[in-house]
């Protein structure tokens, strides 16, 4: 098979994993088969799947961790406060009920007499409408509230009773009911209760429990329907499980007595995201329910984000011998990988499959493509897949303009670069189209034309950034930076540069070490330790080696590195501790100074000279009491 070669071709990078058993702990009290587990032991290759597997019946003691489900609560309707509100009540009902209009209020003469108890003890009355679902929601509105103001108990008792009525006969007015009930400023547990306590009486369909947790997910609302041995539908569970931390949602999914294929890609994806690929595997190779193409997507795209080709074909292969053809988001995540390994003729090749299943390639597989062939160099077949893009009316957004435009500037193509620019954002007035530049495509044409030494370009860009109200890349600020002081303009790079700093920004070594020159030999100490300051805090090194020479001077030799800097600034010429080759050079940055220093084990020799020296200052006395703790 196709694939199945360019598998063989990666044999030798091959990063399997080895994945050990280790079951997921599981919640106390909670009952259930089909559990989640958190490892898995296999070999390279993904686990082999059996037949199409039902999930067995969910038992009793699944459905709810306590021995024996709770009762609903009855039903006690309110007492009316007078026999007037009793005789509006019946009013209302009749008036709906005798209207020539069965789907919409008739006029109500008696309306501003009217509280949401009145309609609470006619709701009842409404039961036998033939078209009620459609009125329930005119007859609570009839109640506006308040912003800010809690709901009155008897209103929120209303909309309990109507979207359980409703529920019964038409489920997008209940939904339409219960997603006003929830926005209400009082705690949902409130509703909740009165939803709890009006469903014997009104529904005892539990198809209305689903339509509530479809619009108020929540976990503790879902555990809390199961202690009255409701078991929601998968489809209302899934959005639960989706909305919770990895942890939680392990231990909601073990607790699940009914799960559908989403149920697993839901925690599958979860896994998979938090970097736990063995996990899911174990579930994977656990399901009780056949895998559909979201399923190896998910596990798929866990292969390739480990950097773990040859799992990844092995797993589209055992897709494809197993019936379920592979869709385009699938086909994605090979390719990408393949072409991150720069083998973009392995990844033509898994395009070539593609048309073979009659898969559509879709943006995203051309962008895809459009970056292997940028990264390898290859702009001539670069710009075809571009212009094939173009001429099949697929939409170029920014990724793939800002991909093409990157290729162009790494090759040095900036006219060809600008022109693609230009038609970036001639398809900006195109409002439908996300193609505006961003800062992204911004900071790849000021970097490129900083390579190339054309400093008016890079500036105008830079400016058109600022206007923007874009922020510069670190790069894009060493880059201007360098390149100013190539050409000599000083002030604007030292603008830049402070600019940089001002932005939190962090400048490369290079950059640094200019600056930490510039400033000592102007003699400006301060700036100077200021700017070793910075270089230090921010660990700009320049190797490990580097790193490793200011640990030993911070933490064997307990000395302070500045006072250190200062007192070198004040006596290096003189004391002849450092090596001929630093001196000549006289690149003073903290790095090279107490590089040099260590290794020539020199720091003991350096401390006992300075206190020979008689200097006044309070970086001396730092250094001294620095150096009394050796």
């Amino acid at each position: 098979m196709l694939l199945r070669r360019a598998a063989t071709a990666a044999a030798a990078a091959n990063r399997s994993l080895y994945l050990t058993r280790a079951r997921v702990p599981r919640r106390a009290g909670a009952a259930g088969r089909g559990h989640a587990t958190a490892s898995t032991s296999t070999s390279s290759s993904p686990p082999r799947r059996r037949g199409n597997r039902r999930a067995p019946p969910a038992s009793a003691e699944d459905i709810t961790a306590t021995a024996a489900p709770r009762p609903f609560p009855d039903y006690h309707p309110p007492r009316p406060d007078s026999p007037a509100d009793d005789d509006l009540a019946r009013r209302l009902a009749a008036a709906v009920l005798a209207s020539p209009d069965p789907v919409s209020l008739p006029p109500l003469p008696f309306l501003s007499h009217l509280r949401p108890i009145h309609l609470l003890l006619a709701l009842p009355l409404l039961a036998s409408h033939p078209h009620l679902a459609r009125l329930l929601l005119p007859l609570l509105l009839l109640f506006p509230s308040r912003p800010k103001q809690h709901p009155h108990p008897h209103l929120l008792r209303c909309f309990a009773v109507a979207a359980h009525l409703a529920a019964v006969r038409d489920a997008g007015a209940a939904r339409a009911i219960l997603v006003r009930a929830v926005r209400f400023p009082s705690p949902h547990r409130h509703f909740v209760e009165h939803f709890i306590s009006t469903y014997k009486a009104f529904s005892s369909n539990p198809a209305s429990f689903d339509i509530l947790l479809q619009c108020l997910p929540s976990a503790p609302l879902l555990r809390r329907l199961r202690q009255y041995g409701i078991s929601p539908s998968p489809e209302a569970c899934n959005p639960v499980l989706s909305r919770l931390p990895l942890d939680e949602a392990i231990e909601l999914f073990q607790e699940l007595p009914d799960k559908n294929v989403c149920s697993y890609n839901i925690l599958l994806k979860a896994l998979c995201s938090a970097g736990r690929l063995k996990d899911a595997l174990q579930l994977f190779d656990e399901m009780a329910l056949p895998p559909d193409v979201v399923t190896y997507g998910i596990l798929i795209h866990g292969y390739c984000a480990l950097d773990d080709l040859d799992n990844a074909v092995k797993l589209l292969d055992e897709m494809v011998a197993r019936g379920v053809e592979p869709n385009a988001t699938v086909y994605t995540s090979v390719i990408a990988l393949l072409c991150e390994k720069g083998r973009v003729s392995d990844s033509l090749r898994v395009v070539e499959d593609m048309v073979q299943r009659k898969v559509t390639l879709d943006e995203a597989v051309y962008t895809t493509v459009l970056s292997g062939f940028c990264s390898k160099g290859d702009l001539a077949a670069a710009r075809r897949w571009f212009d094939e893009m173009q001429k099949k009316g697929l939409a170029t957004d920014r990724v793939t303009y800002t991909t093409m435009i990157s290729g162009l500037c790494q090759a040095g193509e900036l006219n060809e670069a600008e022109r693609v620019f230009q038609g970036m954002l001639a398809r900006r007035l195109d409002v439908d189209e996300d193609v505006a530049p961003n800062e992204n495509t911004y900071n790849i044409l000021i970097k490129g034309h900083c390579k190339a030494r054309n400093m008016k370009e890079a500036l105008y860009f830079h400016s058109e950034m600022i206007e923007k109200g874009f922020r510069l890349a670190a790069t894009s600020y060493n880059a201007l930076v360098r390149l100013l002081n190539k050409k000599k303009k000083f002030v604007e790079a030292r603008k830049l540069f402070d600019e940089m700093r001002k932005e939190g920004l962090t400048a490369d070594p290079d950059v640094y070490n200019f600056y930490i020159d510039l400033n000592f030999n102007e003699d400006n100490l301060e700036s100077t330790l200021a700017l070793c300051d910075e270089l230090v805090e921010s660990s700009v090194v320049t190797s490990k080696a580097d790193l490793d020479q200011h640990n030993c001077v911070q933490c064997e030799h307990k000395i302070q590195i500045h006072p250190l800097l200062a007192m070198l600034s004040l006596q290096l010429r003189q004391h002849g501790v450092l090596p001929e080759n630093v001196k000549a050079k006289w690149r003073w940055n903290a790095h090279r100074i107490v590089g040099a220093i260590c290794m020539e084990k020199k720091v003991l020799a350096f401390i006992t000279y300075l206190k020979s020296k008689v200097v006044v200052r309070l970086r001396m006395t730092m250094a001294l009491a620095a150096a009394a703790a050796l």
